[in-house]
């Protein structure tokens, strides 16, 4: 049995993001961090695919967004 498959024959992804922005957050969070959280979690899912199916049928793509905000972060 694969570590995702719940026995059913059905894979069972799961993700759950639960917080309450405060302070600078509350600025950081909208204009930044979720599009980055957003970019990240389309990324996990697709390798996911990759690994259940051994291919990815639309792989999801960077917004011009995330890419602008991804150049000006370094690191």
């Amino acid at each position: 049995m694969h570590p995702l498959d719940d026995g059913s024959g059905h894979t069972v992804l799961r993700h759950t993001l639960t917080m309450r922005a405060r302070g600078p957050a509350r600025l950081t969070w909208p204009l930044a961090y979720r599009a980055f959280h957003d970019a990240c979690l389309e990324d996990s899912l697709d390798r996911a695919e990759l690994a259940l199916t051994g291919t990815v049928r639309r792989p999801a793509r960077w917004s011009p967004y995330v890419r602008l905000l991804r150049r000006l972060t370094p690191g």
